[in-house]
């Protein structure tokens, strides 16, 4: 299940993404905000978060892709959707190249996929968390339409928590969204 927008392709991820994926994720100014016992940057690390976001799609059918740019088919970050265990929420996560920051693009990753969590698999509400500090990925959800309900604390780690229900959502009617099955 891949998606378009009008500069990014969301594709699944793939065991060849490994090294990008390590080189996007070791950058120490991407990571700033990253609880340090969530992820620890190696390369093995990243092919089992590769072989986890894998069994997701295929368990549940949904997760988060790989964000390239369209134009240079080169892998920039990545964005979706996750069950957040133990609870019954959907989260959305992104995370885009520092050399990509400032150009809307985690806000167009982050759009298509609330636009497929809300249209393709009928979600009644989608929430997600940054560390309150990071203003940048707070902006990127205000985008969205999503609102802050709370300050909460997930992994020992302080978090403001954003949430979008599915009857405030609105899709951007102009927005390129072309969904591949």
């Amino acid at each position: 299940m891949n998606i378009e927008t009008e500069r990014l392709r969301l594709r699944l991820h793939t065991v060849k993404d490994a090294d990008e994926q390590l080189r996007i994720t070791s950058d120490a100014e991407f990571r700033r905000y990253f609880p340090p016992q969530l992820f620890n940057p190696t390369r093995d690390n990243v092919l089992v978060a590769i072989g986890r976001i894998l069994e997701h799609w295929n368990q549940l059918g949904f997760g988060y892709w790989v964000v390239e740019l369209k134009e240079e088919a080169r892998m920039v970050g990545y964005c979706g959707l996750r069950h957040l265990a133990p609870t019954k929420e959907v989260e959305l996560l992104y995370g885009i190249e520092r050399a990509q920051w400032g150009r809307g693009l985690t806000s167009e990753a982050a759009r298509a996929s609330l636009r497929f969590g809300f249209e393709q698999m009928k979600f009644e509400r989608i929430m997600a968390v940054t560390d309150p500090e990071n203003l940048g990925s707070r902006r990127v959800m205000e985008k969205c339409g999503m609102k802050h309900e709370k300050d909460a604390v997930y992994f020992e780690t302080p978090v403001v928590y954003y949430a979008l229900n599915r009857e405030d959502y609105r899709a951007d009617e102009g927005a390129t969204y072309v969904l591949h099955p």
